[in-house]
Parts: structure tokens; C-alpha cells; sequence
């Protein structure tokens, strides 16, 4: 997730470049330590590519002979990755939920023994089967749904680390390719 390129420009220019192609690419600045480095802050929480999920990037400069080596160093925000544990934890308590309420009133349509959800579709001595079924029918799709999600949000969180540097490079690519021309 780290990139490095040599420029050729004087460190404050490259400096200037790198800041104002930033700033170009709705990037937020969090910290500058002018000529030496910059963080910014880019993407967004509800971003599911490498390009659009929110990460920090860190970018050094230092001197290297007529020119400017420029070092960048990316990672998922804070706040993006809680959201999306959040969001996973939830999900599985929710699926278990679901199975098991799904599996639970399944048993109590055949048996009708009464059970910890059975009060769903019993009342007054009147038991309703169909009720029963239809409920644990879909619980139980909502159950596979909500596995699917999680097993999807691994996929994405998967593809997003492996390119998380992706977005750090072409800012170092196109800062390159307008100076060493």
C-alpha cells in the first residue's frame, strides 16, 4: 500500500504540485508539515472500491540528488473500518437470530409444543400453523439474505485492501509524468 516515485522538481515545487493536485482531487488536507509531508483524508464511509472507501494517505517528500523523492502510505480510516465491523457484527447477530427463530417455529408447526417463539402465533389457545410457517419461512430467507450480505462484504473489504494504495499511485503517476517530461 505504498508507493514511491522520484519527480523532477526542486522539493518545494513538488511539494506545491503534489498539495495542489490534492486539493483537485477533493482530497482533505489533515496535516502538513510543508515541504516534508502531507496527510489527506479521501473517499468516503459508504465507498466500496479501493478509489472510493475512505483512507488516510501520507505522503514524504525528501531530497534525492536534482530531484524529489515522493513516498505515499495509505490506509482505511478509522471510522471506515468501525463502521464496517459494526456493520458485520450486527449482521451475524441478526442471521443467528433469524435461524434460530426460523428453526424454532419450524419445530413448533410440527410439534406444536410451545416454544420461545411460538407466542409469535399462538393466542387465546388457538394455534396457527400457517402463521408458524410462513414465519419461519421467512426468517429464513432473511437469515440466507443477511449471510450473503456479510459473505459480499468480505468480497468488497477484500478488493478494497488489495487496491487500498491504488489511488496514492496515479496521484504519484500523473505528479511524474508532469515533471519528468
Amino acid at each position: 500500500m505504498a508507493a514511491t516515485v522520484v519527480v523532477d522538481a526542486e522539493i518545494r515545487d513538488a511539494y506545491t504540485q503534489l498539495k495542489t493536485l490534492l486539493t483537485q482531487k477533493d482530497c482533505k488536507i489533515i496535516f502538513e508539515d510543508p515541504p516534508r509531508s502531507v496527510t489527506v483524508k479521501q473517499g468516503s464511509l459508504w465507498g466500496i472500491s479501493p478509489k472510493t472507501a475512505k483512507k488516510t494517505i501520507r505522503f514524504r517528500l525528501s531530497s534525492s540528488g536534482s530531484g524529489t523523492e515522493i513516498t505515499s502510505v495509505s490506509a482505511l480510516s478509522s471510522d471506515y473500518v468501525k463502521l464496517t465491523v459494526a456493520g458485520c457484527v450486527f449482521a451475524v447477530v441478526l442471521a443467528v437470530l433469524c435461524a434460530w427463530m426460523s428453526m424454532d417455529l419450524g419445530s413448533f408447526a410440527a410439534t406444536q409444543n410451545l416454544s420461545s417463539w411460538s407466542w409469535l402465533v399462538e393466542g387465546g389457545g388457538y394455534v396457527n400453523v400457517q402463521g408458524a410457517l410462513l414465519l419461519s419461512d421467512l426468517a429464513r430467507v432473511l437469515a440466507v439474505f443477511l449471510a450473503g450480505t456479510l459473505v459480499l462484504e468480505v468480497v468488497i473489504l477484500f478488493i478494497v485492501k488489495r487496491g487500498l494504495g491504488d489511488f496514492a499511485g496515479k496521484i504519484l503517476e500523473t505528479l511524474a509524468q508532469r515533471n519528468n517530461s
